[in-house]
């Protein structure tokens, strides 16, 4: 099995924050004295890759981790985990605010190369995502989605994800490719690395990867307005029955109240 794991980092929030500015291109601008660390997504999809990995041999662990400020003391952090490998991620241009176009870069990128069983990325990805890169991720590639997963298991020769829905637990069995969110639970607390396994990968060096777009096809924050202040009106309705009659309920009341 073949398993890619995709990682972000976050702002330290154990340091004042660094400074931020807003470059002419409309594109972020981190100062010298930025700190990142893996999020607690991160570290929860990186667990369950390494305990998948721990109870097969022929499993493959590889990671690309987006590139920005304090990206080799990350490197070298995941690294110290011992994955099969490690390459740096770099988006040109990094607009994380825009999920649609961070998750066409990454979809190109992983186009050319080997297809992977299992694509696990944090429910977010970096500070500046709300959640909606996975789920595009997963509709560029042509992936099924598992989201919010908590816990990965092998089950004879099959894996089994696992979430919870209140008192309910959901079940999938892997049996075709698919890109697996993870958000983080007791079950998936990052382990420690060994100190050996530290001190060697202060001696790494790492391979990076370049994600392009066309000239123009981000969105600038300059371009942002700030959204109206609208006076909520009206009486709030309420639908009932189970997730999937209250999906359907939503979807008809927005596409009969879109024009």
């Amino acid at each position: 099995m073949k398993i890619l794991l995709l990682l972000a980092g976050v702002t330290d929030i154990r340091f004042p924050l660094h400074t931020l500015t807003i470059n002419k291109q409309g594109l972020i601008e981190e100062g010298a004295d930025a700190r990142r660390v893996l999020s607690p997504f991160d570290e929860a999809a990186l667990e369950i890759a390494l305990k998948l990995r721990d109870a097969r041999d022929n499993v493959q662990v590889d990671v690309l981790l987006l590139g920005g400020t304090n990206n080799e003391a990350l490197l070298r952090t995941v690294a110290a985990m011992r994955p099969d490998s490690v390459r740096r991620l770099d988006l040109q241009p990094a607009c994380l605010w825009d999920a649609q176009l961070t998750s066409s870069q990454i979809a190109a990128l992983l186009a050319d190369e080997a297809t992977p069983d299992l694509v696990l990325i944090g429910r977010e990805f970096g500070d500046l995502d709300e959640g909606s890169i996975a789920v595009l991720l997963a509709q560029r590639l042509g992936y099924p989605l598992f989201a919010l997963t908590q816990h990965a298991e092998w089950q004879g020769d099959t894996v089994y994800l696992l979430r919870e829905r209140g008192i309910s637990e959901e079940w999938l069995r892997v049996d075709q490719p698919l890109l697996v969110s993870v958000t983080n639970d007791k079950r998936n607390k990052l382990r420690h690395p060994l100190m050996k396994n530290v001190f060697e990968a202060k001696r790494m060096t790492f391979a990076a990867v370049t994600a392009g777009a066309e000239d123009g096809i981000g969105l600038p924050l300059i371009s942002l307005n700030a959204e109206r202040m609208v006076e909520r009106a009206g009486k709030c309705q309420f639908f009932e029955g189970g997730i999937t009659l209250q999906a359907e309920a939503l979807a008809a009341y927005l596409i009969d109240r879109r024009t």
